[in-house]
């Protein structure tokens, strides 16, 4: 399978009062921890014979020069005041054509892991629906992932609501994998740094 992993990190960071995601945590900013993750999961899906390509979508200069530092496609966005919809519809077009799969993941979500997401990859791949995310109790969150097929529905996105418009118009194509709720967990506010 070819899968585009899209790293959306253009938030404001308006409830944490900065830009947290530059925010130390952990012994690292607080990006880093969700982009080491996908490198890790896209390396190891390459060995499995996967195509595999990580683009980072961000406002921030600081977080596109690492990106392009560690030989990933930095994608500037210009709309971050649009919202979330902004990074979908930049990240869709700036993925291969090529790909099968396009994988969205949030930047301020530390504690997802790499065997989480390779699982979710698989599973979504065994799936034979159109969209996934991962979920606890009901409960959906990132990473979202979408086929091909959902192209034009991802560009079309305004607003900021995300993908979940799409999954709510097509509830029937839609799996979900189960997964610990301390991996859903992301920093809002500056308290949540000591969380977990």
């Amino acid at each position: 399978m070819r899968i585009s992993f899209i790293y959306m990190a253009s938030g404001f960071g308006s409830r944490f009062g900065s830009n947290k995601l530059l925010v130390p945590f952990k012994g690292k900013e607080l990006y880093r921890h969700g982009l080491d993750c996908i490198c890790q999961a896209a390396g190891e899906l390459e060995k499995e014979g996967h195509q595999t390509e990580v683009l980072v979508v961000s406002q921030y200069e600081a977080i596109l020069k690492q990106a392009e530092r560690r030989g990933l496609l930095a994608v500037p966005n210009r709309f971050s005041g649009e919202g979330i919809t902004a990074s979908l519809r930049l990240g869709t077009s700036s993925a291969s054509p090529e790909s099968e799969a396009l994988l969205f993941s949030v930047a301020d979500q530390p504690y997802m892991s790499t065997p989480t997401l390779k699982e979710f990859i698989h599973g979504f791949r065994l799936s034979g629906k159109g969209m996934g995310c991962v979920c606890h109790q009901g409960r959906r969150g990132n990473p979202a992932v979408f086929s091909s097929f959902y192209r034009k529905e991802l560009m079309g996105l305004r607003g900021d609501r995300g993908g979940s418009v799409i999954m709510k118009a097509h509830p029937g194509d839609v799996w979900t994998m189960e997964v610990p709720e301390e991996e859903l967990k992301d920093i809002d506010r500056t308290e949540d740094l000591g969380a977990v």
